[in-house]
């Protein structure tokens, strides 16, 4: 069957009821094509199946609805299966009802098919020539007080089946959430049938940190500190970065798994997990740019690995470099100190006692424990693609109940409510392109520079770094300075509408269709 618009609840009453009425009446010419006179003898030693079933489930409690479960439960299907294909370009539900206004489900190109690989749709076949299988479908009322004539009532109906398998899709392929506008009812979301978890892999594109920022509000990443020379005796240098900037790569491969989340409640727009993940260290400063630190310093600055340089790899013209066993490199070209402050015999050497000095410095150093704790936000418009392999339910009530068959915290609430009660494979979730770690320099929440920077600052505050090179500043060549083992606590990402490459849509069209 395929349909095109689907918009309120009797659209709903006559898609079920048709789907009954074309099961009786097939069943009432088969019947009537075979039928046979039977003796009473021949008859009670004959055992069948009828076509329909009946049930009735009585209330738990009391009967009058004090408790989302405390109703009596009448129900109709049909013992079968009900094969369909169908195409609905805009399905609302619910709209200006109870809840006030806008809709309780609110879904744009939906169509439930055959899952290619899944049940009796072959692997390698396309989705328009598969049905989904809705097996014993059913239509069920909520009755209050179902004992008393006087009081009893009407206060919900369901159409569901006892299972279903296919493949529900909703939206289409682009840049911007579609497809799920709202949701109201219940699905426990999870990647695999392998374990209760939802599991992704984030790939991280490469981001130049500038070391200095004039501005001050709202996110002022300035880096500065102290320098020693040698080891403080000649001077301890005060100083402010003005310009420059570190290179940091492109990180890819990063996994979480976080555990599987459950959508229930009214009107849902969005879920959100909280991974963690975790990177490799960061060298600051690679081996082409090796500086010594001095005279008195025995060797080179950068003593802390050399990763592999890579000169096909850029960032705004600076070359740098890919993750090499475990750790990453990193370099930006040098970044110039002003030095605010200075103390220590050297500083009778430079001009104004070390003030408004600016040299030229190449740091070195590794940052170690690299970790974010992600909030990963995802529209449901994001969300293009549910196999489905569970009893399914769709209902409307005027009052919270818990139906019969439902997990105890799936509770349908007032109006339209979509109850998936087995959980729903979504895959391994994979951004469609790479995370930028500051797509919005002037917000806090939208750039991780500013956390970069208040950790590295506080590390300075302990931990000056120290060239032996006194003659480096006096004489304004490039300084080589060793930062040491920067060790951070996590960073806090927050990640809102991420389109994924793993949830795109199959078109469930013949021919040349843009929707069916």
């Amino acid at each position: 069957m395929r349909t095109t618009l689907i918009k309120n609840k009797w659209a709903i009453y006559f898609f079920y009821g048709l789907h009954l009425l074309i099961s009786l009446l097939l069943f009432n010419r088969t019947a009537s094509a075979e039928l046979q006179q039977m003796s009473d003898s021949d008859m009670g030693h004959t055992a069948g199946q009828a076509a329909f079933f009946t049930e009735y489930t009585p209330p738990s409690g009391s009967g009058t609805g004090s408790t989302p479960s405390d109703y009596g439960f009448f129900g109709l299907g049909l013992n079968g299966q009900l094969e369909l294909n169908t195409n609905i370009q805009h399905l609302q539900l619910g709209c200006g009802g109870v809840n006030g206004p806008g809709c309780d489900i609110d879904l744009n190109n939906v169509s439930l098919s055959g899952n290619p690989g899944v049940g009796n749709c072959p692997s390698g076949a396309t989705v328009a020539s598969c049905d989904a299988v809705l097996t014993n479908p059913f239509l069920r009322i909520a009755i209050q007080n179902p004992t008393s004539l006087s009081t009893r009532q009407i206060v919900g109906v369901l159409f569901g089946a006892q299972n279903a398998v296919g493949l529900l899709q909703t939206g289409s392929n682009t840049d911007y959430a579609n497809g799920i506008n709202n949701f109201s009812g219940y699905a426990h979301i999870q990647s695999t049938s392998a374990a209760d978890t939802l599991t992704g892999t984030i790939t991280t594109a490469p981001a130049v940190f500038p070391a200095y920022n004039p501005g001050s509000t709202p996110a002022n990443y300035t880096v500065h500190g102290n320098l020693t020379a040698l080891g403080g005796v000649a001077a301890t240098v005060a100083f402010t970065l003005t310009s420059g900037s570190i290179t940091i790569p492109g990180f890819s491969g990063i996994n979480f798994a976080v555990p599987a989340p459950t959508m229930n409640g009214s009107r849902l727009t969005a879920i959100s997990v909280n991974p963690s993940a975790t990177l490799p260290d960061i060298i600051i400063g690679y081996n082409p740019d090796d500086n010594d630190c001095g005279f008195f310093a025995n060797g080179a600055c950068n003593g802390y690995g050399t990763p592999t340089y890579n000169s096909n790899y850029s960032v705004s013209g600076s070359s740098g470099t890919y993750p090499s066993n475990g750790s990453v490199g990193t370099q930006g070209g040098p970044v110039v100190a002003n030095t605010t402050s200075c103390s220590g015999i050297g500083c009778l050497l430079l001009p104004n006692f070390g003030r408004n000095n600016n040299f030229p410095t190449h740091l070195y150093g590794k940052i170690r424990n690299v970790s974010a704790d992600v909030t990963f936000i995802q529209p449901l418009g994001f969300m293009h693609s549910l196999a489905i392999n569970a009893p399914l339910a769709l209902s409307l009530q005027s009052q919270n109940i818990l139906w019969p068959g439902s997990p105890s915290d799936n509770i349908a609430q007032k109006g339209w409510w979509l109850s998936v009660n087995n959980p729903i494979y979504v895959g391994n979730l994979v951004p469609s392109a790479p995370i930028n770690l500051c797509a919005d320099p002037t917000s806090t929440s939208g750039c991780v520079f500013p956390q970069f920077a208040q950790q590295f600052n506080n590390y300075l505050a302990s931990n000056p770094p120290n060239t032996n090179d006194i003659a480096g500043i006096l004489s304004g060549k490039v300084l080589g300075a060793q930062i040491g083992t920067v060790s951070l606590t996590p960073i806090s990402l927050i990640l809102n509408g991420v389109q994924l490459s793993s949830q795109n849509t199959i078109p469930n069209c013949y021919g040349g269709l843009k929707f069916c």
